[in-house]
């Protein structure tokens, strides 16, 4: 059995830092990327928003790298949200994210 403890603070943007996380695609977002976390087997610790970004520790599994991972999350919740009734289908995240390692002890 592998021993692994990675556990990172994720953060992205929504396209050009626009407001465009309101409460009613911040709800569809958290419910997508938890459902995906459990897909994927991976552990979310803590998550957090403003409307132009959003904050994800997490422990991700070495089979799957950090830019997999944000990429499954980006892109379920983007198709997601952009599938909302009422939804103009322009919601997109901007390119790119940040990932910062942390200690178990941050947790």
């Amino acid at each position: 059995m592998t021993y692994w403890r990675l556990h990172y603070h994720l953060i992205w943007a929504t396209f050009e830092r626009q407001p465009t996380l309101t409460p009613e695609r911040e709800k569809m977002f958290y419910g997508v990327i938890y459902q995906k976390a459990k897909e994927l087997g991976l552990k979310i610790h803590a998550a957090g928003n403003v409307d132009d970004h959003v904050h994800i520790v997490i422990s991700i599994p070495p089979k799957l790298s950090v830019a997999d991972c944000v990429r499954h999350f980006k892109g379920a919740s983007t198709y997601a949200i952009n599938h909302m009734d009422g939804s103009d289908g322009q919601f997109k995240w901007q390119e790119g994210y940040g990932a910062l390692s942390i200690g178990e002890r941050s947790l």
